[in-house]
């Protein structure tokens, strides 16, 4: 039987992995939009376009989401400072009560086996966390994300996670179709604001047209 504090935790991490990779997955797809080699020029610079002409909207799309999943995607790897916030200790701190010594000891090794595996990634995460994200260093460094990495951070945490569903009744939903869904609303929007441009000109051209 799962406790009501168990169930907060798991809701949280449920939750923390969702926003993670809906705004991964849409400040990825932006900037792969407007990437000439990833798009061809034709279609980079049709993006582009679109992405100025109501860029205020799509500058703090671009902007929130890449804070939010710097921020989701790190709170798995926080270490434990607080007592009223989430951490993974917390979580395998529920299963060492339902398990014996052997698992839990057997669990702890292959959580710190994922994050050795993903060490150098994990203290990328965290040091844009601390540096741009939750505080702001004076002297901003140029710091390049490779997409290919946060992916493979994001598979890690999906790791760690089966290891804590193998050692308690609770389950993690697949991933796979959260950034299918976001990035063809994505498309779906873009789409959309070029032809509603395309009709408001024709309506203008109409208008002078006949007066």
């Amino acid at each position: 039987m799962i406790d009501e504090k168990a169930k907060k935790l798991f809701r949280i991490t449920t939750n923390r992995m969702f926003t993670a990779i809906e705004s991964f997955s849409v400040y990825r797809k932006m900037n792969v939009m407007m990437n000439v080699e990833e798009k061809g020029k034709d279609n980079a610079v049709r993006n582009v376009e679109v992405f100025k002409k109501y860029w205020d909207f799509f500058h703090t799309v671009l902007n929130s989401t890449y804070k939010s999943f710097v921020i989701d995607l790190s709170i798995f790897f926080d270490p434990e400072k607080y007592e009223n916030t989430f951490s993974l200790k917390k979580l395998t701190d529920v299963i060492k009560k339902k398990i014996t010594s052997t698992k839990y000891d057997e669990l702890i090794k292959g959580i710190n086996d994922v994050k050795k595996k993903h060490n150098v990634k994990i203290a990328f995460i965290l040091e844009l966390r601390n540096a741009e994200v939750s505080h702001q260093e004076i002297e901003r460094k140029n710091r390049l994300i490779n997409f290919k990495e946060i992916d493979e951070l994001f598979v890690g945490v999906q790791e760690i996670l089966n290891l804590l569903s193998r050692y308690y009744e609770q389950s993690f939903t697949i991933w796979d179709q959260i950034e299918k869904n976001v990035t063809g609303s994505l498309d779906w929007v873009v789409d959309n604001l070029e032809r509603g441009e395309k009709v408001r000109l024709d309506e203008i051209d109409k208008m002078y047209a006949t007066s």
